[in-house]
């Protein structure tokens, strides 16, 4: 692709926020690898709009659709199509800016993004070994839970079994690892 296309990239926010951001970064890169320049509202407004007011939701809308305006086209990304997605695919067709679905493999390049968690421990200063922070670990590894609930419920249970006033241990979501095909892993 020789030209470099101003193009909308439209994917889910709401819901699963963090693991969505991650997406709509990734689709931004798949776009500029693709020699466009991509523009992400989804990215922007929620830096200073509250998604959860309706009023600030609809001027982000409204914001979003004059941004499509000047767009060469609209990039549906991944399977999901949200009420937002759905709206900018309203505005895109009525402006008659070409619409391109992308799919979350050809973002991907292949690669699946694996949310795990753990649970983080905390020694404070106060303690006489002084401040430490790692991962709660069985076998050497850092332990990973398959959702935030099953980690949350095993912080909770050390914190009540294993109370000591300058160690706590808190839920968190571990670095998402990329991986392709059996055996291979990259951390991000």
């Amino acid at each position: 692709m020789s030209e470099n296309k101003l193009v909308y990239i439209a994917s889910p926010y709401a819901g699963e926020i963090q693991k969505n951001v991650e997406f709509a970064k990734a689709a931004c890169r798949y776009a500029m690898e693709q020699n466009c320049t991509p523009v992400a509202v989804h990215l922007l407004y929620p830096q200073f709009l509250d998604d959860n007011d309706s009023a600030q939701r609809e001027a982000g809308l409204c914001m979003g659709h004059r941004v499509l305006e000047a767009c060469d086209e609209l990039w549906l990304c991944g399977s999901r199509i949200s009420t937002g997605m759905a709206m900018e695919l309203q505005e895109a067709k009525k402006l008659g800016i070409p619409v391109r679905k992308i799919s979350a493999e050809q973002i991907q390049g292949g690669f699946t993004m694996e949310n795990k968690y753990g649970v983080w421990a905390m020694r404070s200063a106060g303690s006489v070994c002084g401040a430490a922070q790692s991962w709660c670990k069985h076998g050497g590894k850092p332990m990973e839970f398959e959702s935030m609930e099953q980690a949350e419920s095993y912080a909770k249970q050390l914190n009540e079994s294993c109370y000591s006033p300058n160690v706590h241990y808190a839920a968190k979501e571990m670095e998402p690892e990329l991986n392709q095909g059996s055996g291979f892993s990259m951390r991000m």
